[in-house]
């Protein structure tokens, strides 16, 4: 096998090539007479609904419904535009519209002054004559793209031919206009409920509203989220439905799984701790009695109150958990993964369930009180299935805490308890968390568990990313519970991630690798060549697959392969290296690639579906003649002379997902043409969602593979052009990385 190598890169740095010109109407899209009156009259409906309502606000709430999962560069300029910024600055929320999965359209919310949406009818009434004068009260890209040509007199509301313009193709991609609403909430005594954005503090609305704390029992969470009882949430949804952004569950359970047999008491031995590495695991409380017990270092993180029901606690499900992860190979032999063994710092936070609220400052207190920690195991989920317009509480600071820190959370699936199960359950938070590795589980035959549940998340993100082993009823694995009781045959998520958190505190700890890419080589071992081959249903279940057991097939690849990792940072619109030095056969390149990509982006959960704040977009490939990269994933999206839809970019190119794989599939194939002395090159191509200039660099993490098409070993050759190219290229020797690792920790004594 050939060791994986770690290839230092310098980008250059590219601005954007493309210039914003007149907007036009897109292809068999039009804007009518008809279709400008309705938008008037559901403007008109909104002023009417809010003028019967008590005013609380110095603006109101509009929805905006697209006709088509939109583009920024595509949602409004002009309707609801407020006289001194951009359409976009008054965004608060976006959420999908409710069709069959595939054809949901975006719902975006403005929060605008009422003056605004008086003078966006003026200027619809405007725009409405002039269409029926000089354009027969219909637009189309025939007609209108040639306006110019009408010499058409602007005048009234709006005097320039751009405002025109705008108002049209506004109006195009416009469904409807309303008033913002929930449909429903969730079915329990108490939940989360989190408001729009507005210039009142909730505390205030709270008191205009004449809401008591003492009487109705609510807590704040953050600036916009309040955590309120079912007759409570009855009060506010009568009197400011509009201003109510999203409702979810506020209890965090443990996936419990009752144990098959336990071995009962046995001898079990284990050396003193030399230095190993150290996993952080958020769970249940940990008993001390345990034979390896001198491994973990223990706190029962818990509130006054909560300390007295932990005396007679049951410390079964996070002792499992962190049995795992110390010393899982002794325990299930099968599973030795080559990682050796992990100290554990575990935090107790709860006896057998908590509140979201209060598990996430536990583990916002955890993670800021440890930052010596890099990777954090978190095995507790909700039973509720998240929801397909916005991120969960919990997964939205875990995501943030990763987006600012240099940790990685490696999250359970969840599991699906009920007796009788009719179809598959969507995930329950926080395995919606982006930035984390969530993990499902899979039988030993590689087949979903019973109980796995599935993605996607916001109907588009690819959770969870991979799958391990964590049993089944019929196919239990081992951990550790007590002294009393030993070992147990277990199942469940909650014990397939603790063997991911090994791997990934191998790779970040022992090997040295940042976590992007560390994370980027977890879900390229479990995707390999077979990913673009499962169903949609699989996937949906198991990610991008199942990670392989030996660490070594990690970091390792076949003879007739090339693995490279490649960390950089992400500085401006687009970084470009056209160096990678891919081996030739005569006069062609006898290679398929794969590549993946990863980072850890700012998110906004207010923005609802729209949550990621910015994109990565990768182009890898050969340079063709007109030196421009030929992508693997033929990804079009960011050239000048390319159109695809919003749509299609979500669904090919994976556009704003924080993790991309892109990969030819192995069959029968040819050796690619070779243009010139052109190598093959590698584009990072950066977009914000909220902003127009990026703010911020950021890291990421690329995994490529080269596979030889006539299974001939190429890798000394690559090694070697790279070095006559001045790259900087290390190899990636599994026994040398521990080894120095082991040196590292040695004491010096100086005399």
């Amino acid at each position: 096998m050939n060791p994986t190598l770690r290839v230092k890169l310098s980008f250059d740095s590219e601005s954007n090539p493309q210039t914003v010109g007149p907007r036009n109407l897109r292809a068999k899209s039009e804007t009518t007479d008809e279709k400008i009156r309705t938008l008037i009259e559901d403007l008109k409906a909104v002023l009417r609904y809010y003028g019967a309502m008590p005013r609380l606000l110095s603006g109101v709430l509009v929805d905006v419904e697209y006709n088509d999962i939109i583009a920024k560069s595509n949602r409004l300029q002009r309707l609801l535009k407020p006289k001194s910024k951009s359409v976009n600055d008054t965004v608060v929320g976006a959420r999908f519209s409710d069709a069959p999965e595939g054809e949901e359209n975006h719902i975006i919310t403005h929060y605008v002054s009422v003056g605004t949406i008086e003078r966006t009818i003026q200027e619809l009434e405007a725009t409405r004559e002039v269409l029926c004068e000089k354009l027969g009260g219909r637009a189309t890209p025939e007609n209108f793209n040639s306006t110019l040509e009408h010499k058409v007199s602007f005048k009234g509301c709006f005097s320039s031919e751009t405002a025109f313009r705008n108002l049209i193709v506004d109006c195009s991609v416009v469904e409807h206009f309303s008033v913002p609403s929930i449909k429903s909430a969730v079915d329990r005594d108490s939940f989360l409920v989190t408001f729009f954005q507005t210039e009142i503090r909730l505390e205030n609305l709270l008191e205009k509203l004449g809401i008591d704390q003492r009487k109705y029992r609510y807590d704040f969470y953050g600036e916009d989220t309040i955590s309120v009882t079912k007759s409570l949430f009855e009060i506010l949804n009568e009197k400011v439905p509009y201003l109510i952004s999203m409702v979810s569950s506020d209890l965090s359970r443990i996936e419990l799984n009752d144990a098959n047999a336990n071995f009962g008491e046995e001898k079990m031995d284990i050396p003193k701790p030399d230095g190993e590495p150290v996993i952080g695991v958020i769970d249940t409380l940990f008993d001390e009695s345990v034979y390896f017990a001198n491994w973990v270092e223990n706190k029962d993180y818990l509130d006054y109150g909560e300390e007295l029901s932990a005396k007679e606690a049951d410390r079964e499900h996070g002792t499992q958990v962190t049995s795992i992860i110390v010393d899982g190979p002794t325990l299930n032999p099968d599973l030795n993964d080559g990682c050796g063994r992990f100290r554990v710092r575990h935090f107790g936070v709860c006896v057998n369930r908590i509140s979201v609220p209060r598990l996430i400052r536990k583990v916002k207190e955890i993670v800021l009180q440890n930052p010596d920690i890099h990777v954090w195991n978190l095995s507790l989920g909700t039973e509720e299935e998240v929801s397909k317009n916005f991120i969960s509480y919990d997964a939205a600071i875990l995501d943030e805490l990763q987006s600012d820190k240099n940790i990685i959370f490696v999250i359970s699936g969840t599991n699906d308890n009920r007796d009788e199960k009719v179809g598959r359950l969507k995930v329950g938070s926080p395995a919606d968390s982006l930035n984390s590795l969530v993990v499902n589980s899979v039988r030993r035959n590689g087949k979903p568990a019973s109980y796995s549940r599935k993605g996607n998340v916001l109907s588009f993100f690819n959770k969870p990313d991979v799958s391990y082993y964590g049993g089944d009823f019929d196919e239990r694995i081992v951990a550790y519970t007590s002294k009393k009781r030993g070992k147990e045959f277990v199942y469940g998520t909650s014990f397939a991630a603790p063997w991911i958190s090994r791997k990934l505190s191998f790779l970040i700890d022992k090997v040295g690798l940042p976590k992007e890419v560390a994370k980027a080589l977890i879900i390229d071992s479990a995707a390999s060549w077979e990913y673009k081959k499962l169903s949609r249903e699989l996937k949906e279940v198991i990610g991008y697959g199942v990670v392989p057991i030996k660490i070594n097939e990690i970091l390792r690849s076949k003879d007739d392969e090339i693995k490279l990792t490649i960390y950089g940072t992400s500085s401006s619109y687009r970084m470009v290296n056209y160096g990678i030095p891919v081996p030739k056969e005569e006069g062609k390149f006898p290679f398929v690639a794969r590549a993946v990509l990863c980072y850890f982006p700012e998110c906004s959960r207010r923005q609802g579906v729209d949550y990621t704040n910015r994109e990565l977009s990768l182009k890898f490939g050969r340079i063709d003649d007109k030196n421009k990269i030929k992508d693997i994933n033929e990804n079009k999206q960011d050239d000048s002379d390319s159109y695809i839809t919003e749509r299609t970019s979500r669904k090919e190119f994976r556009k704003w997902e924080n993790t991309k794989l892109i990969s030819k599939i192995l069959g029968r194939n040819k050796p690619l043409k070779s243009y010139g002395d052109r190598l093959w090159g590698i584009a990072i191509t950066s977009k914000e969602r909220l902003r127009t200039k990026m703010e911020k660099e950021m890291n990421f993490g690329l995994v490529i593979t080269l596979k030889e098409i006539n299974g001939v070993n190429r890798f000394q050759k690559f090694v070697t052009a790279c070095r006559m190219r001045g790259l900087i290229v290390n190899e990636l020797n599994l026994e040398q990385q521990v080894e120095l690792y082991n040196q590292s920790r040695e004491e010096i004594i100086l005399n």
